[in-house]
């Protein structure tokens, strides 16, 4: 008997509970914001329909001592938190680990890694949403970046995020637990853990045939916390 078609089934419950479980913390997040409301609001809607899940070949997680780290600090959120980590956490062998590569900056690669959850690289393939996980060590620089589709974090651990016209001129801020932080489409982003691990989910409506992300990040090393 093929061993995928009993995973199969069992990845489908493990991503309809995470499912439910980012739908519950997206709909109560504030709607204060009106520029990111359009995006949330097709996010919500896309995530209410399921896609066939297609068992990826398994890639080790660089950072598997990073996720336990945040496994077993996870008893210390509130519920809701604590679940959707426990969501990513039982995912987490069967997950399409990558590491976005950066030219000059070989801290930032052996410190961070991504997968694809939702979407055209994911468990659950689909062409018309990414859902993604990012963990990082303490104290790193996600180096600035852009993309063309939208796109919503939600942050899951302390963390610093920014925008900006061009790399390094935007105001680090803290989201806090639960917070979302909206991308518009084209915009410079980045962000940075601090004391403690980072982990967040990100959330990319597509609206035309995806482009991964594996063009290299240009960007020299930070050359300290606060840059």
């Amino acid at each position: 008997m093929n061993p995928n078609n009993t995973l199969a089934p069992q990845l489908s419950r493990l991503l309809q509970d995470l499912r439910q479980h980012l739908l519950l913390l997206l709909n109560t997040a504030s709607n204060n914001d009106v520029d990111r409301l359009p995006t949330l609001n097709k996010v919500i809607h896309r995530l209410g329909n399921a896609f066939d899940v297609v068992v990826q070949d398994q890639k080790a997680n660089p950072l598997s001592d990073v996720l336990l780290q945040i496994e077993h600090t996870s008893d210390k959120l509130p519920d809701r938190y604590r679940e959707i980590v426990g969501c990513i956490v039982a995912l987490s062998d069967h997950l399409p680990w990558y590491q976005r590569p950066a030219l000059n900056n070989d801290t930032f690669m052996a410190g961070h890694v991504n997968a694809q959850i939702i979407g055209p690289e994911g468990l659950e393939v689909r062409q018309d949403l990414i859902v993604g996980v990012t963990l990082m060590r303490p104290d790193l620089d996600y180096p600035d970046h852009q993309h063309e589709p939208q796109e919503l974090y939600l942050v899951l651990s302390d963390g610093r995020w920014r925008q900006g016209n061009v790399k390094g001129n935007g105001d680090w801020h803290t989201p806090g637990l639960g917070g979302l932080v909206y991308n518009k489409s084209n915009v410079m982003h980045g962000m940075k853990s601090v004391a403690t691990p980072l982990i967040a989910l990100w959330c990319l409506p597509l609206d035309k045939p995806f482009t991964p992300f594996s063009a290299a990040i240009n960007t020299p090393v930070s050359t300290g916390a606060n840059d």
